[in-house]
């Protein structure tokens, strides 16, 4: 699988998705847009393909949450990556990796789930 990562609620009209994807040409990883009709789709398939599946149902709330997924990452290349944002001031707060646990949850499962984790860090429970 080619090195790419998922971006989802980071479009080209918002600053951070603009900012982002320049980070991510200069690198020359590949930015797939993931948005709502997909949140049904398992990640090991979004990330594994460049096309948007076709049978995953939709779910019932829409999470609002930006997410940016890091699919076959090399630890170096994260973390250049990651650097990068942090030098250019490309703050999103929800990010994950792709991993063979996670790789099989729906991508709404793996935002909510990323979330909650987030969430759960900046309260302390």
């Amino acid at each position: 699988m080619r090195a790419k990562v998922l971006l989802y609620r980071l479009g080209e009209e918002t600053e951070t998705g603009r900012a982002l994807r320049g980070i991510l040409r200069e690198m020359k990883l590949l930015a797939l847009t993931v948005d709502e009709t997909m949140l049904g789709a398992r990640v090991g398939v979004l990330a594994s393909t460049n096309a948007a599946p076709t049978d995953a149902p939709p779910p019932g709330e829409i999470p609002q949450t930006p997410l940016v997924l890091f699919c076959a990452l090399g630890d170096r290349q994260l973390e250049r990556l990651l650097a990068a944002m942090r030098r250019a001031g490309v703050s999103v707060p929800h990010k994950a990796v792709m991993t063979e646990t996670n790789r099989g949850w729906t991508l709404e499962r793996l935002i909510r789930e990323v979330a909650r984790e987030h969430e759960a860090l900046q309260t302390g429970k």
